[in-house]
């Protein structure tokens, strides 16, 4: 019973996601004001792990040692500031995974951030990466249609 609650949670959190990201194309979709990333490499580890989910929170209150996540390029990074750098009247954030033994290349700006570190899930991120391949979604809709459709039919019929 746990797991399919676990299922359904999953399945009407990732609609949602689905949902925002077909209706608001150019930006990252969010669930109560939190947006979700699935950690999926080592960069900072210890503290977040691959497969770990994790939720940021929008703010431009950003200090040294708060953990972010950006966009650079066509990826979001999550990691840690290790520095400010004011330049222009504007500030960047000098950022560095934990298990990194050096500091980013770029710089990264207030607009480039999606938000800053609040909590995460331990390796959902696994579950849902594996529930969003295709062959897993048409096995999953199978089984739901067993037990949902056929079998209450056969119960019915003895």
């Amino acid at each position: 019973m746990l797991f399919w609650i676990v299922v359904i949670a999953i399945a009407i959190y990732s609609t949602i996601i689905i949902f925002q990201k077909i209706v608001y194309k150019n930006e990252i979709p969010n669930f109560f004001g939190y947006k979700s990333f699935i950690v999926v490499t080592g960069s900072m580890e210890p503290t977040l792990n691959v497969g770990d989910i994790v939720f940021v929170k929008e703010t431009t209150d950003i200090k040294e040692q708060d953990i972010i996540s950006f966009k650079e390029q066509n990826a979001i990074i999550t990691h840690r500031v290790v520095g400010i750098k004011r330049e222009n009247d504007k500030d960047y954030y000098i950022t560095k995974g934990d298990a990194n033994s050096g500091n980013d290349t770029e710089l990264v700006s207030i607009e480039d951030v999606e938000g800053k570190y609040s909590f995460k899930i331990l390796w959902v991120g696994n579950v849902i990466l594996f529930l969003q391949k295709p062959v897993v979604l048409i096995i999953l809709f199978l089984i739901l249609l067993v037990v949902f459709v056929i079998e209450p039919k056969k119960s019915k019929e003895v």
